[in-house]
């Protein structure tokens, strides 16, 4: 085991979360903005604030000093839903995973919201998620919601080198953003995650230019996965009015133009804030224009690292942060998950930072190919996405709450915020993340056993980490934490839906079968007997793709009788 790998690992998610928790105290706000909410117009380290949360209809609730937002959701998220074989769940985390999230959604940008409400009807896929509402379209969506939320699959790939994860994180932008600058927004970024996680070094201005040019294997790898070949690619082509590879090569040009113009603006500059600030300006981070677009952020975020590549992560994130006007979370979170492959721990106070540990030490194993074991999703084929954001509490015949999709709940207080007829209320997951809950108020539904794991574990009495590499803890969120109830975290998840490892799945062989079912006539039995077996073991983008080939293969057969 490469213990200084997970090591870097483990202080690159914290570093993510820690940037995420206090950027997200001063996102797209003004000085008046900040003042009202922190008394302060300066931040140094996360402080506890008010937010109002829930819309027009919300509430103001009290944050505890180091709350993440939805940077670090997602990026949780994600990491749940990457396999023991290192694969990428991609439905669960599109159909579970997104539409439960908006029940506990902090920050979270528009596109996100929308991209996860659509994905709550049965007959939007991962890949079919062509969402259009009150002037936000997919295809138009080009912001760093995915950027931001990446991470997991650098942590986590076995070929770092040889750039595996590209497929993935490719798939899992796709999901929300139509825009190729989402894109390509969120390889750059990981390309220079994976940089500083084998050089120990953050990226300088000649790799970044690199990571830039890098964007040109986009569409060779669209074009490589099934799914979004032959549904993805033609409707967006069609709803986008561009055309991939001309597309992309403008986005590189652009985005080369971009850096180009931020390193000679920081160079007029000796004094590192004023080089972010000047960069900053010169992206147009600062403005409606840009503000938010994912490969100005991830510039941002890779030139912040490399200005203060020989001070302490500290600084470069406080400037980050105190730059009012800007996506100070996403910009903050991004930048901590590169200074974390070359720094140590941060010391401030992280919700739910024994968690977050676990997660990045699993994601490490992973890539070093130790046993680990698969977060225990519902059974895919049986799931039903809840109707509403509010409707993902319930409780089981023996009283006890779950969050569907993701497992058993219990209240860390039993009061909380209420709005009319809803509520919000700060909940623990059984494995430790923590979650401030909206739920309708009154009765709990009693739970559809659809939308629970079969597999589900009763909840513990202490927390537990496996990991010696914890940072001392802090106080932990003290007015979270009173009359709360422990939980382990442990891992004991197991896929009881489908069982992604390579050993049980490697005898379904998409070409070989398709080919043998083709040159047999099509026999319906044997048709039926394979489509469910593929619905089985290896869920429903493959029987998408064996229904899709057999289809083809029998109307050109017919054509030509």
């Amino acid at each position: 085991m490469n213990s200084l790998r997970k090591q870097k690992v483990i202080n690159s998610a914290l570093w993510a979360a820690a940037g995420d928790a206090i950027g997200w105290i001063s996102e797209l706000t003004d000085e008046s903005g900040l003042k009202r909410r922190i008394n302060d117009t300066y931040l140094l380290k996360p402080v506890s604030w008010n937010r109002k949360i829930g819309g027009y209809s919300g509430v103001t609730v009290s944050l505890p000093a180091g709350t993440y937002s939805d940077d670090t959701q997602l990026r949780l998220a994600v990491s749940r839903s990457i396999r023991s074989n290192g694969e990428f769940d991609t439905e669960s985390f599109a159909k579970i995973e997104l539409p439960v999230w908006l029940s506990y959604a902090l920050g979270a940008g528009r596109a996100t919201k929308l991209a996860a409400t659509n994905l709550m009807r049965k007959d939007t896929n991962w890949f079919s998620n062509f969402y259009k509402s009150n002037g936000i379209e997919y295809t138009n969506s080009g912001g760093n919601g995915t950027a931001m939320r990446i991470q997991p699959h650098v942590w986590s790939c076995k070929n770092l080198s040889d750039r595996k994860y590209v497929a993935s994180v490719i798939k899992d932008s796709l999901v929300t953003h139509g825009h190729l600058i989402a894109v390509c927004g969120a390889l750059l970024h990981a390309d220079t995650l994976q940089y500083a996680l084998i050089n120990g070094r953050p990226a300088g201005p000649t790799e970044i230019n690199g990571f830039i040019d890098n964007f040109t294997s986009v569409p060779d790898i669209i074009q490589e996965i099934y799914e979004l070949n032959n549904f993805w690619l033609p409707n967006w082509e069609i709803m986008s009015g561009n055309k991939l590879h001309e597309e992309i090569d403008r986005i590189r040009v652009e985005s080369k133009t971009y850096l180009s113009k931020s390193l000679n603006a920081a160079k007029e500059n000796s004094d590192l804030s004023d080089k972010y600030k000047s960069a900053i300006n010169a992206l147009e981070c600062n403005k409606d224009s840009r503000r938010g677009a994912a490969t100005n952020t991830a510039i941002a975020s890779a030139l912040l690292c490399h200005f203060y590549k020989n001070t302490t992560p500290y600084e470069a994130i406080i400037s980050c942060v105190n730059l009012l006007g800007t996506d100070t979370d996403s910009i903050a979170s991004m930048a901590g998950a590169i200074l974390g492959c070359y720094n140590g721990i941060p010391e401030w106070n992280i919700q739910d930072s024994k968690y977050i540990i676990s997660e990045a030490s699993r994601l490490n194993d992973i890539a070093e190919g130790i046993v680990t074991k698969n977060f225990n999703y519902p059974n895919i084929n049986k799931w039903q996405t809840p109707q509403t954001q509010s409707d993902t509490l319930v409780k089981d015949k023996d009283g006890m709450f779950h969050i569907i999709g993701l497992g058993k709940v219990a209240p860390l207080k039993p009061e909380g915020w209420k709005a009319k007829s809803h509520e919000w209320k700060w909940m623990q997951l059984e494995y430790g993340q923590t979650v401030l809950l909206k739920s309708k108020i009154g009765d709990i539904k009693l739970a559809d056993p659809t939308q629970l794991s079969e597999n589900d574990l009763p909840l513990k009495n202490d927390i537990v980490s496996e990991q010696p590499l914890a940072p001392k803890e802090p106080s932990r969120q003290n007015d979270l934490r009173n009359n709360s109830q422990p939980v382990s975290n442990q891992y004991n998840f197991e896929q009881n839906s489908f069982d992604y490892a390579y050993a049980d799945s490697k005898n379904l062989d998409l070409d070989d079968i398709t080919t043998k079912l083709i040159k047999n006539g099509f026999s319906e039995r044997e048709i039926g007997h394979y489509l469910i077996q593929f619905a089985d073991k290896n869920g429903l983008d493959s029987c998408i793709a064996f229904a899709a080939i057999i289809g083809k293969a029998f109307i050109s057969r017919k054509k030509k009788q």
